[in-house]
């Protein structure tokens, strides 16, 4: 039977810990404040993702680091399409999804959002339902995750002052991220296929937690977007005429860089951020032209390298590596 569909107590399903800390932790299950690339305009109705945004681009990144294996993310319907042409992803939204049975065999589950109508609108419902004017509205408090090392800590959530306007909110909001965890069907997975889940939200739920994150720590940084648009490079003038996109200019690049990855350095080698990355070392022709590395996901060193000559010009060397 599938999770959270009862009114008996929709409340079965809310993590209810209190998190007992001084400073609340903002957990990875992303807070909108923090992450959300503006998902949300005020607080509660998705809008339109503008192509490059910031969230679309770590499920990119994510989906690339377990190619070919299938990725389902699940979102709002208003922007379930930002997601559609990313390989190896299949794509669903909120309300539209319990009881199905034909994402168990995917690898890894990312849910982004969460389904919570404005404070008005359970308000309504509540008295729809109970006959009862509630009292109080929507309100932050500290609840608990439950860490798998045994820890509880605390996250950031929105819940109704009044208890059934809460009941309430509990089944519209908590119990549908519950059916969305639940598409992977975990319970019947083993050590050989296990099932990998990724909630981006400030939901409080009854799942045991291996991780918490904040999405200053995921959100893709300038490296990551590079190599999900082909290739990325050190040299902040040659980014800048490869991808156009990202940066107006090579101050544009520059400055990008400072504020990322390089900081005058190369700290990147084949690896980087759980995925494993082809390089090439190459210089430009001319006089004075320096070594300069580039790094990619997919393609022959051969087509990479015919790529940068389209837009940069003859290279005077080029060294792959393996």
């Amino acid at each position: 039977m599938d999770a959270g569909r009862s009114l008996r107590d929709p409340r079965d399903n809310r993590n209810t810990d209190r998190a007992v800390v001084d400073r609340p932790e903002r957990a990875g299950q992303i807070t909108f404040a923090d992450a959300a690339a503006q998902l949300l305009d005020n607080g509660y109705e998705p809008i339109p993702i503008k192509p490059g945004q910031k969230v679309p681009a770590l499920s990119r990144w994510t989906s690339v680091t377990i190619y070919p294996r299938p990725v389902l993310v699940v979102t709002y319907q208003a922007i379930e399409a930002a997601f559609a042409d990313i390989p190896n992803v299949e794509t669903a939204h909120f309300n539209a999804v319990a009881g199905l049975d034909c994402y168990n065999d995917v690898s890894l589950l990312i849910s982004i959002g969460r389904p919570l109508p404005p404070s008005q609108e359970v308000e309504a419902l509540t008295g729809a339902y109970f006959d009862l004017v509630p009292d109080g509205r929507y309100r932050r408090e500290v609840a608990g995750l439950r860490m798998r090392s045994g820890q509880v800590r605390g996250l950031p959530v929105l819940r109704h002052e009044d208890e059934n306007a809460e009941t309430l909110r509990a089944a519209i909001c908590d119990d549908e991220l519950i059916q969305v965890v639940g598409r992977g069907r975990g319970v019947n997975r083993t050590a050989a296929n296990p099932l990998e889940v990724h909630v981006l939200s400030d939901v409080a739920l009854p799942l045991i937690i291996d991780r918490m994150t904040t999405w200053d720590v995921e959100r893709p940084d300038v490296f990551q977007h590079m190599v999900l648009s082909g290739v990325a490079v050190d040299s902040p003038a040659d980014a800048a005429v490869l991808h156009p996109g990202l940066f107006g200019n090579a101050n544009e690049a520059k400055l990008a860089f400072s504020r990322s990855v390089f900081k005058g350095q190369n700290p990147i080698n084949t690896s980087y951020r759980e995925m494993t990355l082809k390089s090439a070392a190459y210089r430009r022709a001319g006089r004075g032209r320096g070594w300069q590395r580039a790094w990619w996901a997919d393609g022959d060193p051969q087509s990479v390298r015919r790529q940068f000559e389209g837009m940069l010009g003859d290279l005077a060397e080029w060294h792959a590596e393996y």
